[in-house]
C-alpha cells in the first residue's frame, strides 16, 4: 500500500472524553475555591479559639455565654474539618483521587511510544503477535491474526489508516445477534472487564491521528465514572521487552467480542473497522461479503485495485453509529 494523498477515513466526531477530562478539571478547580475558602475560615476560627481559651485563662471564671461562645467555635472548626475532609476525600468531589486520575492520563498521553510518528508508514506489520494476554483468540481464517500463533506479515503495508483521535468516546455493549452500539455518554461496565480483548485509541502524536491497536484489558483502576483502564498490547517489543501497557478511559476502546459471541452479518458496503491479516493494527474497511467464521473486506487505501481480504469476524468492528 502506498502512500496516499487523499485524506483519510475517520470515525465521526466524538469528543465525549475530551470534555470528560475537562470538566474534571473544572471541578477540580471549583473543589480547590472552596478548599481555599474553607482553610481561611478554619484558620480564622482556630485564631479565635486560641485568642478565646487564652482570654477565660486569665480572667479565671468564664461566662455562660462565654463558655457558649467557645463550644460554638469549636463546633464550627469541626465542621470546617469534615467539609474540608469530604471534598477531599469523598464522592463525589474527591479532589484528591480526582487529580490522581487526570494526572495519570495526562502522564499516559505525554508518555505513550507513537508507533506511528509518520503517517504514511505502518505500525510495524512484520511484528510477530505473540500473545494478547486473554489466551482465547481463535484459530486464524485466511490472512487473519490470533493470539498464541505467531505470524509474520510477507506483505507488509506501507502507510496505515489513522481511525480518529484519543479522546473520543466508543463504548459497546454486545447483544445476541446485534451489532456492536456505541454510547458517547455511558459506558458499558459490564463488557470491559480484566481479561477482555479490546481496540485500543492510541494517543494523537506530533499532529498524527493514533492507531488503534489490539490489546488486552489487564487491570481496572477505579469506579463510577471516574474508571479508567490498564491495557496491554497483543505484540511485543521489537527488542524483546514485555509488551507496552497503556492508562485509558472506556472512551478509547472498543471491546472485541469474546469467543462464542453471537456475531453480526455486515451487509456489503458496511463501514467497519477490521484487523489487517498479520498485524496487530485494525483500519477502516468496507465488507464485501459475510461468511461463516470471516468477512471478506476491501480496506481502505490498497494499492491493488478490488484486492479483497478475510478476515476472522471477531475482529471486524461496527463504528458506523
Amino acid at each position: 500500500m502506498a502512500a496516499r494523498n487523499r485524506p483519510r477515513g475517520l470515525v465521526k466526531e466524538d469528543v465525549a472524553d475530551a470534555h470528560e477530562e475537562r470538566n474534571m478539571w473544572n471541578q477540580i478547580v471549583t473543589d480547590m475555591k472552596k478548599l481555599k475558602a474553607l482553610h481561611a475560615r478554619a484558620a480564622e476560627v482556630s485564631k479565635l479559639i486560641v485568642e478565646t481559651e487564652e482570654r477565660l485563662a486569665e480572667q479565671g471564671t468564664p461566662t455562660v455565654a462565654e463558655i457558649d461562645s467557645l463550644q460554638h467555635l469549636y463546633r464550627e472548626g469541626l465542621k470546617l474539618a469534615e467539609e474540608e475532609q469530604k471534598i477531599l476525600k469523598e464522592e463525589p468531589n474527591d479532589v484528591v483521587k480526582n487529580i490522581s486520575i487526570l494526572t495519570a492520563l495526562r502522564s499516559a498521553s505525554e508518555t505513550d511510544p507513537p508507533r506511528s510518528s509518520n503517517p504514511l508508514k505502518p505500525r510495524n506489520p512484520k511484528r510477530r503477535l505473540e500473545t494478547d494476554g486473554a489466551g482465547d483468540s481463535p484459530g486464524p481464517s485466511s490472512g487473519t491474526s490470533s493470539a498464541g500463533q505467531r505470524f509474520k506479515g510477507s506483505n507488509g503495508r506501507s502507510t496505515s489508516v489513522p481511525f480518529g483521535r484519543e479522546g473520543r468516546e466508543v463504548t459497546v455493549k454486545l447483544e445476541d445477534g446485534a451489532e456492536t452500539p456505541k454510547n458517547p455518554f455511558a459506558e458499558k461496565y459490564g463488557q470491559l472487564v480484566v481479561g477482555a480483548d479490546v481496540a485500543y485509541k492510541q494517543s494523537k502524536a506530533k499532529g498524527v491521528e493514533g492507531d488503534w491497536i489490539q490489546c488486552n484489558i489487564s487491570a481496572v483502576l477505579g469506579e463510577g465514572n471516574k474508571r479508567r483502564y490498564e491495557v496491554q498490547d497483543a505484540a511485543p517489543e521489537d527488542n524483546g521487552a514485555p509488551a507496552a501497557t497503556y492508562k485509558t478511559s472506556a472512551a478509547s476502546l472498543i471491546v472485541i467480542p469474546a469467543q462464542g459471541t453471537p456475531l453480526p452479518e455486515y451487509p456489503k458496503g458496511k463501514q467497519v473497522l477490521a484487523l489487517y491479516p498479520d498485524t496487530t493494527t485494525f483500519y477502516r474497511a468496507e465488507v464485501m461479503r459475510t461468511k461463516n467464521n470471516t468477512c471478506v473486506l476491501k480496506f481502505e487505501g490498497e494499492d491493488e485495485i478490488n484486492k479483497e481480504m478475510e478476515v476472522d469476524r471477531r475482529f471486524v468492528l461496527d463504528v458506523s453509529k
